[in-house]
C-alpha cells in the first residue's frame, strides 16, 4: 500500500512539473563553461548558437557558430571564426538574427570590442569592426538586435553633463553595411535623472520600458517622451527586469529574499501573479506569448550569515497574457565575465504549433533541450509583427 501511495505522489508531482515533456541535449565542441556560456536565439525551429572556444592556456580567438534543427533533432551547419583574442573569463553581449533571416549578429560590447556579422546560409563571417560607437561616458551598454530596418541597436547609460551628470537613456542605431552611426538618440526629455534596476528597450518600435521605483513600469519613446502606456502593480518589491512585449505590452519581474512577483501590461490591462520564489527575466519567445524566468529561494538572513546561498533554483515558463506559469524545471542560472563585465546566459523559447522548446545552457559542455506540449487552451503560434 505504501509503494503504491509512492507511486501516485511521483505522478501527481510530474503532472505539474514535467508533464510529457522531452528532454535531450545539444552537445557543444570545445566549449568551457567556467570561462564563456553560448548566446543563442532562434526562429522557425532553428536554434543558432555562438560560442568562444578557449586553449589550455585560458586564451580564445575563435568563435564556434551552430544551427540545431529542433524538428529534426540534429545539427545543420557548423562554423569557424577567427574572433579578437582574449584572456580568461569572457562575456558576450548576446546573438540576433535579422528580420529578413540572412545574417546573425554576435556582439562583444566591452574591450576588445567586435560586432560581427555572419551568413546564416553557411555561418561564415561577412564582415565585422572592432570599433564600437561609445564614448568614456557610457556604461551599462547593451544590445538589443536588429530594428525595423535590420540596423543594429546598441544602447547605454550615458552622462549628461548639460543636465547638471545625469543619467540618461542613449540609443544607437547602426548600418550592417558599414557600421556606421544611422541615428543617436539620447531619452533626454525624461524628466528626473534615470536610477533605475533596468531599461527594457524595443529597437523595433523605437520605445523602452522604466520602471518609476513604485511597482509600475512606463513606456517612453527614444526621445524621453511617455507614450501613455503604463503597467500599474501594488508591489513593494525590487525591480528584477522586465521583457517588452511588441507595440504597448509589457511583462516585469519584482523579487524580495525567497519571495517575489510578476506583473504583465497586455491589451492596456495590468495583471499580477505572487510567486513563493524571487524570479528574472531568463529569456522570451519570439511572438510574446512566453516568457522564462529563474526563480530561486534563500535564507531570509544576511549574506554574511549564509542570506546569499541559494537553496532553490527553478525555470518558469510563464504565459506573458495571465500571468500564468505553465510549466517548471529544475534549473541554474548560468554566466560568464570577468569583475569588469558580466553577462547573464538566457533560455530560448520557441513556440511550435502544439508544443513550446526550451532551451537552455548547462554547467556541462551542451544545451539541454525540454520540449513541452501545450494543453488544449494555450494560445497558438502567431508570428511577431514588425512595425
Amino acid at each position: 500500500m505504501k509503494f503504491k501511495k509512492t507511486i501516485i505522489a511521483a505522478i501527481m508531482l510530474c503532472s505539474v512539473v514535467c508533464y510529457g515533456q522531452t528532454t535531450y541535449t545539444i552537445p557543444l565542441e570545445k566549449l568551457n563553461t567556467s570561462l564563456a556560456v553560448p548566446a543563442m536565439t532562434a526562429r522557425d525551429g532553428v536554434v543558432y548558437v555562438a560560442y568562444r572556444s578557449f586553449d589550455w592556456l585560458r586564451q580564445s580567438d575563435q568563435l564556434q557558430v551552430v544551427a540545431y534543427d529542433l524538428h529534426a533533432r540534429k545539427v545543420v551547419k557548423r562554423g569557424t571564426i577567427p574572433v579578437p583574442k582574449v584572456h580568461g573569463p569572457r562575456a558576450s553581449s548576446g546573438l540576433a538574427l535579422s528580420h529578413d533571416g540572412t545574417m546573425l549578429a554576435y556582439v562583444e560590447l566591452h574591450n576588445p570590442g567586435l560586432e560581427l556579422l555572419i551568413s546564416s546560409k553557411d555561418l561564415a563571417e561577412i564582415r565585422h569592426s572592432n570599433v564600437l560607437p561609445f564614448t568614456d561616458q557610457d556604461y551599462r551598454r547593451g544590445f538589443a538586435g536588429f530594428d525595423s530596418a535590420d540596423r543594429l541597436s546598441l544602447m547605454s547609460f550615458s552622462r549628461d553633463f548639460p543636465r547638471h551628470g545625469e543619467d540618461v537613456p542613449r540609443f544607437i542605431h547602426t548600418s550592417t553595411e558599414d557600421f556606421k552611426v544611422i541615428s543617436d538618440t539620447k531619452a533626454s526629455s525624461i524628466a528626473k535623472a534615470v536610477y533605475s534596476n533596468y531599461l527594457a528597450w524595443d529597437p523595433i518600435i523605437n520605445r523602452f520600458w522604466l520602471p518609476n521605483s513604485g511597482g509600475n513600469v512606463l513606456q517612453y519613446n527614444e526621445e524621453g517622451q511617455s507614450t501613455g502606456e503604463e503597467l500599474t502593480t501594488d508591489i513593494h518589491q525590487l525591480d528584477a527586469g522586465a521583457i517588452p512585449l511588441g507595440q504597448a505590452g509589457v511583462i516585469a519581474f519584482y523579487t524580495m529574499v525567497s519571495r517575489g512577483a510578476v506583473a504583465s501590461y497586455t491589451n492596456h490591462k495590468s495583471h499580477t501573479l505572487e510567486l513563493s520564489c524571487s524570479p528574472r527575466p531568463y529569456g522570451a519567445s519570439n511572438d510574446h506569448a512566453y516568457a522564462g524566468a529563474i526563480c530561486i529561494t534563500q535564507p531570509d538572513r544576511l549574506p554574511e550569515a549564509g542570506g546569499d546561498r541559494v537553496l532553490t533554483s527553478e525555470f518558469l515558463l510563464i504565459r506573458t497574457d495571465g500571468p500564468q506559469v505553465v510549466w517548471r524545471q529544475k534549473m541554474s542560472a548560468m554566466g560568464a565575465g570577468d569583475k569588469d563585465y558580466f553577462g547573464w546566459a538566457s533560455a530560448v523559447i520557441e513556440h511550435g504549433d502544439k508544443k513550446v522548446w526550451v532551451v537552455a545552457p548547462t554547467k556541462s559542455p551542451e544545451l539541454a533541450v525540454y520540449e513541452v506540449p501545450l494543453p488544449e487552451d494555450e494560445p497558438t503560434k502567431s508570428e511577431p509583427t514588425i512595425h
